[in-house]
């Protein structure tokens, strides 16, 4: 497995790790935060790292290009000094530091491939970072949302049955408020109809319903006279 993909493999198992499901987002948003915001600076490293690599080889290529040169003069210059051997050595050497150059510019073309590979992955992973930082704070949002009716619900619930509770005994009170208005007037309808009086009971007799009984003496007396008395006389 070449560099990209140890990479890639690392930054997948990273952003799983990130991007796992959580019980309560709020308690693994800032976690989840930083490992992405680690995942970004693995990826922004790498991308140093193979830049100067980039930039190591490119001067290693233009001095071997400059090499190049140099040999083909120094082989000019033995043959026009009549020493053809050391002119071919020159050449010689010259064609192994081509051959090194032209796998030295293979190298710079995958490197630069590389580069260019990791900067529009740096580029998507911020922008599913960004996305992800959003979607997590609507996430959140909602979920702080839904706590919030859950408890106002609950607390609903406890003082509908509160109420209820209430409810209840105010009408076992207006029941009982109505049976005592109703024994009310029925007492008011007997004392109105003289069945039933409202002032104190008095066991004795009273004196206006008990005869005189000197008056009955009187009546009796006078009835005795009266029979007495012969028939025709004054």
């Amino acid at each position: 497995m070449g560099f990209l993909g140890q990479l890639a493999a690392t930054l997948r198992s990273g952003l799983d790790a990130a991007l796992a499901p959580a019980a309560d987002p709020r308690s693994t948003y800032l976690n989840a935060h930083q490992k992405q915001q680690a995942l970004l600076a693995q990826v922004g490293s790498a991308v140093s790292q193979v830049t100067a690599s980039k930039v190591r080889l490119r001067e290693r290529a233009r001095r071997d290009r400059g090499k190049l040169q140099e040999m083909l003069g120094e082989a000019r210059s033995e043959l026009l000094a009549g020493r053809p051997d050391a002119a071919r050595v020159s050449l010689l050497r010259r064609q192994v530091l081509t051959q090194g150059l032209e796998e030295l510019e293979a190298q710079l073309a995958e490197v630069e491939n590389d580069e260019a590979n990791l900067k529009v992955l740096q580029r998507r992973l911020a922008n599913q970072v960004d996305e992800f930082v959003a979607r997590q704070e609507v996430i959140v949002a909602r979920y702080n949302a839904a706590e919030a009716q859950v408890q106002i619900k609950e607390a609903v619930t406890g003082v509908s049955k509160e109420f209820s509770e209430l409810t209840a005994a105010l009408e076992q009170a207006e029941e009982r408020t109505e049976g005592m208005e109703a024994r009310v007037s029925a007492i008011d309808r007997l004392v109105r109809e003289g069945l039933l009086t409202t002032g104190p009971m008095d066991s004795s007799p009273r004196s206006a319903d008990v005869p005189d009984a000197a008056d009955v003496e009187e009546q009796l007396a006078a009835l005795e006279s009266e029979i007495r008395r012969p028939p025709g006389g004054g």
